[in-house]
């Protein structure tokens, strides 16, 4: 996946203009990046400010600008957006798994049927060898297939929600 995704700092702060802050106080962009794909994911869980902030995918039209934006196929409709948000929060109870909080097991049987809900197979990536790919190319397949790749190569278990109930951001955790 090519990244079109340019940062999104702190979300809690009203951005209104142009502000350049000291160099002392300057935190890289990459800080809270994952590797590869699963910067997509992390980017898919900071779509919403919790508990009650902004959301990035509060309407179709909002969701389908932000999917096509990231190089994923747009949502279809009301019940496909619904499906799309719920996903979003059974990924951050994954997340929240990550850091040692929540019950893992149950939080990936709640991940089921939003696996049932997609299509995918097995390619053959001439560099890599088999590779799960989604078949119906929905962005809940596309991120599934992330997942599923960076359990694969140990990326997945750094990707991580903040322990804050009124936060929950993900990040992707270097410090170990």
């Amino acid at each position: 996946l090519q990244s079109l995704y340019s940062g999104d700092g702190n979300l809690s702060t009203d951005f209104s203009g142009d502000f350049e802050p000291p160099e002392e106080a300057q935190v890289s962009a990459v800080s809270d990046a994952a590797p590869g794909g699963l910067e997509l994911v992390r980017r898919f869980e900071n779509t919403v400010e919790l508990p009650s902030g902004p959301d990035e995918l509060d309407t179709v039209e909002r969701a389908r600008d932000w999917c096509l934006s990231h190089g994923l196929a747009p949502v279809a409709d009301a019940r496909h957006l619904e499906l799309l948000r719920g996903f979003r929060e059974t990924l951050r109870d994954l997340l929240s798994v990550n850091n040692g909080e929540g019950d893992a097991a149950g939080a990936w049987e709640r991940l089921g049927p939003y696996l049932a809900s997609t299509r995918r197979g097995l390619a053959v990536d001439p560099t890599h060898g088999l590779e799960l790919r989604p078949e119906d190319k929905g962005p809940i397949a596309s991120l599934l297939a992330i997942v599923y790749e960076s359990q694969l190569i140990g990326t997945w278990p750094r990707l991580r929600a903040c322990r804050k109930d009124t936060c929950r951001f993900a990040y992707y955790d270097r410090t170990k």
